[in-house]
């Protein structure tokens, strides 16, 4: 498997074939500021899986397959998160929903079982961008 993992949202640093403590690191080092926004890793010819914000312990993580658009992206979910919109900062500062802005263990154990895999866990809530329900 070939990786790439990407940090930062302007002009994000790239490291090829990271390491598990690579990836670890870099979603332990987003909170939100710039260059600590936003963090993609890319299985070539598979998708990118992307996690960003880090404001107060609280990440955006999306799921882009490589054929996206024709296959729609996947935000991950946590529908125990409830209540007002929670601010992320990636780029810039922009409210969502709680159940999108998750906690570091679920976007930890998303990660992990991405890089030892190469899929998307099935065991977590995933909600398809282009109709709002679940996947």
């Amino acid at each position: 498997m070939v990786w790439k993992l990407g940090i930062g949202s302007t002009s994000p640093t790239e490291i090829s074939d990271p390491s598990w403590n690579q990836v670890l690191d870099a979603i332990y080092s987003l909170n939100g500021e710039p260059p600590f926004d936003l963090l993609s890793i890319t299985l070539v010819d598979k998708g990118t899986l992307v996690a960003g914000g880090g404001d107060n312990g609280r990440y955006l993580v999306v799921y882009f397959p490589v054929d996206h658009p024709n296959t729609p992206s996947l935000t991950l979910t946590d529908p125990s998160l409830t209540g007002p919109p929670v601010y992320l900062t990636i780029q810039t500062s922009d409210e969502h929903e709680a159940k999108h802005a998750v906690m570091l263990p679920l976007v930890v154990q998303v990660f992990e079982y991405f890089f030892q895999t190469g899929n998307i866990s099935k065991h977590v809530h995933w909600e398809s961008d282009d109709t709002g329900e679940d996947a």
